[in-house]
C-alpha cells in the first residue's frame, strides 16, 4: 500500500531523514518509534505532502506522491493526526469535522446539512457528540485528541498516520484513546502508521515496529524482537545500557 525508497531530506545542514526505506501493507497496524529528534514526525511530514523529499519516492497504491500537495494527498486516501493538535479553534466541534467530510473527493455538490449530518456520525464514534457546539478551543485534551481522530476519519482515510496521540493523556485516557483507535482500525478498515512514544502501548498495538535514530532506519521488524535489539536499546538508554 505505501512505499517508500531511499527517501532523504535534509534542512540547511542537518539530514532529518537519511535514505529511508520500508513498505506497509494493507491491513497493517504499524509503530514508528525512535528518540526525540530521530525524524518521526518529519517523516509524517514527508508522506503527507508537508515536506518534499530531496531524494528518493514515496508511493502510495503505486501512485507517486512526491510532487502532490497535501490535500490532493489526502484525497487519495492518507489521513492524519497531529502531535500538537491543530484545530480550527473558534469553529465548534461538529464545523472542525465538517470541514473534513467536504473535503472529500467528490463532494463539491453536498448540502451543507448532509455535511453536518455525517459529520455527526463522525463525532457520535469518537464520543464527542455532546460537545458538537462546543469551540475546538473550549475542550480538554483528551478531546481534541478524539476531534483530530474523527476530522481524520472523515476524510474516508485508507491509510492512517497516528503522530503521538497519548503525549499529554493520563493514563485512564490513553487507554481509552488506544481503544478508540482500534475500534476505529476494525469498523473502517484501516491501514495505520503509528508514531509514539510510550513503549508498552506501541509494542502491543502494533504487529511490526519501525525504529529511527538520527534519521536512519535502525531496525524494523516484530516488537519482540525490537524490544531486544541492542541498537534500538543502545539509541533509547545509551551504550553502556545495550
Amino acid at each position: 500500500m505505501l512505499k517508500l525508497s531511499n527517501v532523504t531530506k535534509s534542512f540547511g545542514g542537518l539530514i532529518a531523514i537519511n535514505n529511508v526505506s520500508f513498505e506497509i501493507s494493507k491491513g497493517e497496524t504499524v509503530g514508528l518509534i525512535g528518540p526525540n529528534g530521530a525524524g518521526k514526525t518529519t517523516l509524517i511530514h514527508l508522506i503527507t505532502g508537508v515536506y518534499k523529499p530531496d531524494l528518493g519516492s514515496i508511493k502510495f497504491n503505486g501512485k507517486e506522491l512526491t510532487k502532490m500537495p497535501p490535500h490532493r494527498i489526502c484525497r487519495e486516501g492518507i489521513a492524519r493526526t497531529y502531535q500538537i493538535p491543530q484545530p480550527f479553534p473558534d469553529m465548534t466541534a461538529l464545523n472542525n469535522v465538517v470541514v473534513a467530510v467536504l473535503n472529500r473527493k467528490n463532494r463539491k455538490n453536498m448540502s451543507l446539512a448532509d455535511a453536518e449530518l455525517e459529520a455527526s456520525y463522525f463525532l457520535e464514534f469518537v464520543g464527542l457528540f455532546r460537545k458538537r457546539n462546543t469551540l475546538a478551543r473550549d475542550l480538554s485534551l483528551y478531546e481534541l485528541r478524539m476531534l483530530e481522530l474523527a476530522r481524520a476519519l472523515a476524510t474516508e482515510p485508507k491509510l492512517l498516520l497516528i503522530d503521538e496521540t497519548m503525549a499529554g493523556l493520563n493514563p485512564v485516557e490513553s487507554l481509552r484513546a488506544v481503544d478508540m483507535i482500534k475500534m476505529a482500525k476494525e469498523h473502517f478498515d484501516l491501514t495505520i502508521l503509528w508514531v509514539e512514544h510510550v513503549m508498552k502501548i506501541i509494542m502491543s498495538a502494533a504487529e511490526r515496529i519501525i525504529v529511527l535514530h538520527y534519521g536512519k532506519k535502525i531496525a524494523e521488524g516484530p516488537p519482540e524482537h525490537i524490544s531486544k535489539d541492542e541498537k534500538v536499546i543502545e539509541a533509547y538508554l545509551g551504550e553502556k545500557y545495550a
